[in-house]
């Protein structure tokens, strides 16, 4: 039997690191890989990427992903780091590896913030496989 491919995006928040768990209580570690990824937005001024917070927030990503590594055990885990807009780099990777599963932490905001820009909303909208939401 094949293993199934779960992709779980993390931003580093202890909310985010909520799927991790999530998938350690009820997905066998035999039957699925699971693909950590952790995307950072670029920042751009006047059009130009500032080369050095690039660099930070590359840095800051390594250490999110090392972090949900460990949390992970002896789970077979593939990482991936990128930039760009979560949402859209979120559905990119599902595509491109042929995920199974997407497993990700709802939002905390509150109200109207919480239904403009939600990257958690936006996937659900776009992904072609199944998006498990995993509550606060």
């Amino acid at each position: 039997m094949a293993k199934k491919r779960v992709l779980v995006p993390i931003d580093g928040t202890e909310r985010s690191m909520h799927s991790l768990g999530f998938i350690k209580d009820f997905l066998n570690k035999d039957q699925v890989e699971v693909v950590i990824m952790n995307v950072k937005e670029l920042v751009f001024v006047d059009g130009i990427s500032l080369s050095e917070e690039i660099k930070n927030a590359e840095i800051m990503g390594r250490q999110v992903l090392d972090r949900a590594v460990e949390i992970m055990g002896d789970y077979d885990v593939k990482l991936y780091f990128t930039f760009g807009y979560p949402g859209d780099e979120i559905i990119r990777k599902s595509k491109e590896d042929d995920i199974d599963f997407i497993v990700m932490t709802k939002s905390t905001k509150k109200g109207l913030s919480r239904m403009i820009g939600s990257v958690t909303a936006s996937v659900v909208k776009q992904a072609k496989c199944t998006v498990m939401i995993v509550p606060e």
